[in-house]
């Protein structure tokens, strides 16, 4: 017998978890009966906790119901709704959530559906980002409404080589009028496993299908690149362009080369000059070689920059009869750098690997010429970035560099209030006839992550123990646990403060001529107390400006400590 895709999704269906059925489906609003439900809890033993529940009093399972909430006025259960948005806290801030579901035949009794995992079927949940289609704000996302949202997958690049990093694909959409939650998985979409766990009662067991909600991965889903459309579906099923939400800015895909440009040369050129024009006249004098040294790093990295991504100016800057074969664009970084420039950058290639060659030493290689990107009457960092954005090819032309980090969105809000949901999702490989071979469940009720310093978030309570005898004696009892090895080079450096008071004026001894490394031995204890004590005496020193000792710290005395004993 052919089954159809309509036949599948009529006889299965998601549900929220079986021990919330008798209180959900008797509210005037059934959505909570039939979306899966996010459990709250506030342990590190959360999977033995939600076992037992189930196990034991399911009845309870309505006290985990997670609601919005912050450290002053936590808040869990059906009870205990309250007017903050529901944020999910990361584990370091001692909260964990469950996403938890029933998969049920649409049956009198609603009998569990029974996973052939033998024939290829599998049970996961999906996250996904919500964002406002035009007219709307992200403030219409706290309750999900399909005509408002437009939900993107989290999914694997379709091609690894383009970027290593997972990002978000639009979820097809007819228009931004119709609502028309989403039934499919996206190509490529990353699912996560649901887990089966029994629930006892009334003489019976049923199955509850429960995962883990990676609300610590907060920083890699705000940040992560958007890599498109997954192509646009009718209520029908055709292909359409979809005309919903139109790209950010934000979305569009940057160019890596740019980044990479920015991140060898033109920061370091900046930073060089900053520092160089800081400078009194005296101190520019004694200080030449050193900007000298930092000069030849950044040629030498601006000539491999141009060898690979330019090839065509660094032909001309190789020899100047190729310069007839540049465009408008490579002529003008050409003509732009002058012939000082030029012949620095090329010195600097000759030289790259005597540069690598000399660890600490303040002297260039014999026979390079003395150039500095501080000398006047050069091309500036800024000037010279523009000509390079202008003459680079086009990226579809060339070999795409893998990005240095995802192309982050831009929050309008800078603690990026973003919304996702979860969907739990039913697959059936084997169904070769149906053109939609998964059952998608509603979605969960929209949330927020929270940050790693969010300030509503719990704080997980840690106690360091410092010694409790600071005597003499009690401390020379320590071992001396941790080694740290200092090389020759770093041993000279070190050597050459001689004082304090030298290390601030910069008067530095000459760097000493003995290749001998040490090997330094401390006691953790004591460091404990150094840091402290360092710690105190910063956060004293800049309380001037801040004024935050009330906030940073409480002290409560605890009469039963001595430390003799």
């Amino acid at each position: 017998m052919v089954t159809t895709s309509s036949t599948l999704t009529a006889n299965v269906q998601w549900l929220t978890a079986s021990p919330l059925w008798s209180e959900l489906s008797g509210q005037a609003d059934t959505t909570g009966f039939r979306r899966p439900v996010i459990l709250r809890f506030a342990t590190d033993t959360f999977m033995s906790d939600l076992q037992s529940v189930l196990q034991s009093s399911p009845q309870t399972l309505r006290n985990y119901y997670a609601q919005g909430e912050t450290w002053t006025q936590p808040a869990a259960g059906l009870d205990n709704a309250g007017s903050q948005p529901l944020k999910l806290f990361q584990p370091v801030q001692s909260r964990f959530y469950v996403i938890a579901a029933s998969l049920v035949c649409r049956k009198p009794g609603l009998p569990d559906h029974t996973i052939d995992q033998g024939a290829g079927e599998a049970v996961a949940f999906v996250v996904r980002q919500l964002r406002p289609k035009p007219s709307y704000t992200t403030a219409d996302l706290a309750t999900y409404d399909a005509t408002k949202c437009i939900e993107y997958a989290w999914t694997a690049p379709s091609n690894a080589a383009a970027s290593a990093q997972p990002g978000w694909t639009q979820v097809p959409q007819p228009s931004p009028e119709v609502a028309f939650p989403p039934t499919s998985l996206v190509a490529g979409e990353i699912q996560m496993p649901l887990a089966p766990s029994q629930t006892a009662g009334n003489g019976a067991s049923r199955r509850t299908l429960v995962g883990l909600i990676p609300a610590s991965r907060r920083e890699q889903y705000v940040s992560a690149q958007t890599l498109g459309d997954a192509g646009g579906i009718t209520a029908s099923g055709a292909g359409a362009e979809s005309s919903g939400a139109s790209a950010d800015a934000s979305d569009a895909t940057q160019d890596p080369r740019a980044d990479m440009l920015n991140r060898t040369v033109i920061m370091p050129w900046r930073q060089l000059h900053h520092w160089w024009h800081g400078l009194s006249a005296a101190d520019q004098s004694n200080d030449k070689t050193s900007a000298q040294i930092s000069s030849a790093f950044i040629l030498a990295d601006f000539a491999s920059f141009l060898s690979s991504w330019i090839p065509n100016v660094w032909e001309a800057l190789q020899n100047s009869a190729n310069t007839g074969q540049l465009t408008l664009a490579e002529l003008a970084l050409y003509n732009g750098m002058g012939a000082n420039l030029q012949q620095a950058i090329l010195k600097a290639n000759q030289y790259e690997p005597q540069f690598e060659a000399l660890g600490s030493a303040d002297a260039l290689p014999a026979g390079y010429p003395q150039f500095s990107l501080t000398d006047s009457g050069i091309i500036g960092p800024l000037s010279l970035q523009t000509r390079v954005d202008a003459a680079l090819p086009p990226l579809g032309t060339v070999n795409q560099p893998p990005s240095p980090q995802p192309v982050p969105q831009n929050p309008t809000d800078p603690q990026g209030n973003y919304w996702f949901i979860v969907r739990c999702v039913y697959v059936r490989p084997q169904c070769a006839a149906i053109a939609n071979r998964s059952v998608m469940s509603p979605p969960s009720q929209p949330f927020q992550l929270a940050g790693y310093y969010d300030p509503d978030a719990p704080a997980r309570r840690v106690q360091v123990a410092l010694p409790l005898d600071t005597s003499l004696a009690a401390l020379r009892k320590y071992d001396k646990g941790i080694s740290f090895l200092l090389p020759p080079e770093l041993r000279n450096q070190m050597s050459r403060a001689a004082s304090l008071q030298g290390l601030s004026t910069g008067s530095l001894n000459p760097p000493g001529s003995i290749g001998i490394g040490w090997i330094c031995s401390f006691s953790i204890p004591i460091i404990t107390i150094c840091a402290m004590i360092l710690l105190f005496v910063i956060v004293i020193a800049l309380n001037l400006i801040f004024f935050w000792i009330p906030f940073f710290k409480i002290c409560l005395p605890v009469p039963t400590l001595q430390g003799n004993k």
